[in-house]
């Protein structure tokens, strides 16, 4: 039975790479910011305005990132000194707030202000890191585009705060266009100033920019890098083995995916294990193991049933088998679960699979 025409992916997508890209979950807190009377007067926006639109655009751009339950949850000082939360995850009573305060459990906070500058606007923002140095932000936009100014300041405080989350949620923009310039350029800004273990997922998602551009060299060489700092990071082992699978590697791509079962922890997401069974499962599946494949689509299933992606390959494989019946069902069960393809940063599956012709040769 020839199962080569399972190696291009259809427009449903059949596997999928994983990038969680943030995981901690961590405050940031926006103290104050000084708007002149005069902009108040003609605007309507107080300092509390200007400070919620702030932290609503933080929220927009850790939501659009598609990243982990682990968000910074981002706080504005009310009136009364409590903490109003914004997000979207859990919730914090004033107490908690003022203990988080007292022992320094709040990572970031931010004050500034707004100056005129001849027809020009421009906000200063004060980022400090809990008992670390103060990092001093600066942007600018003409004088009638406050909403500008703030987006601006929304997003270089999150590259502060955060440059995983900076990078996934620039990469879901860039991947509309294929021109992942400015993903880059946050990733290399972000591996300047980043911890070893955000540095890790800053080069995962580097080689998925890459591989998005076809280049399956320079992607395994950013997972290879990201292995470097945590030989057991399971998302670019996981990553590694589906662009060797990708190239018709398959038994090189299977080795990898065994390194992602034996070095997932309780910590690590269940999509991750799912995925490689998965995609272990198509790699037998395309060298002829119709039954050992299955059979690691059942270990994924039962790992994580929400994951829709094994279904698609699943249906795929049993189609190629002639077994059409079985086929549709997974077919329907992959789409009850994921009735609409989303590009994610955090699972990369669905239209991210539909790779540039190039990448999905042989």
């Amino acid at each position: 039975m020839n199962f080569r025409w399972l190696a291009i992916p259809l427009l449903t997508g059949i596997a999928a790479f994983t990038l969680a890209v943030f995981h901690n979950i961590e405050g940031v807190n926006i103290d104050g910011l000084a708007v002149p009377a005069a902009m108040v007067a003609k605007t309507g926006f107080t300092s509390d305005i200007v400070i919620k639109r702030l932290a609503d655009r933080m929220q927009v751009i850790e939501r659009l990132a598609q990243s982990r339950a682990g968000s910074r949850d981002v706080m504005v000082q009310d009136d009364g000194g409590a903490a109003a939360i914004l997000g979207d995850y859990f919730e914090l009573t004033p107490l908690l707030r003022v203990v988080q305060s007292s022992f320094g459990l709040i990572p970031f906070s931010f004050s500034g202000e707004i100056l005129v500058q001849g027809k020009e606007l421009e906000m200063v923002l004060r980022g400090q890191e809990a008992h670390g140095p103060t990092t001093l932000i600066r942007v600018r936009a003409p004088e009638n585009d406050l909403m500008g100014l703030i987006d601006q300041a929304a997003y270089e405080a999150v590259r502060l705060v955060d440059p995983t989350l900076l990078a996934a949620y620039q990469f879901k923009k860039d991947y509309l266009t294929r021109d992942f310039t400015k993903t880059e350029d946050v990733i290399r800004r972000g591996l300047a100033q980043a911890k070893d273990d955000n540095k890790k997922w800053l080069y995962n998602l580097w080689g998925i920019s890459l591989f998005q551009q076809a280049d399956r060299d320079g992607a395994i060489e950013k997972f290879r890098k990201a292995l470097e700092i945590d030989p057991t990071f399971t998302s670019a082992s996981l990553n590694w083995g589906v662009v060797l699978a990708r190239t018709g590697r398959h038994q090189e791509a299977i080795s990898k995916f065994k390194d992602v079962t034996e070095n997932w922890r309780r910590g690590d997401t269940t999509d991750t294990l799912a995925a490689a069974f998965t995609e272990w499962g198509f790699s037998l599946a395309l060298l002829g193991q119709t039954e050992g494949a299955i059979a690691k689509f059942r270990q994924a299933a039962k790992t994580d049933p929400s994951f829709s992606d094994v279904y698609t390959a699943w249906a795929e494989v049993l189609s190629a088998a002639g077994r059409d019946d079985e086929a549709q069902l997974m077919t329907a069960r992959a789409l009850q679960l994921s009735p609409e393809e989303t590009v994610y940063t955090d699972n990369l599956v669905g239209r991210t699979q539909t790779l540039p012709a190039v990448a999905a040769g042989n």
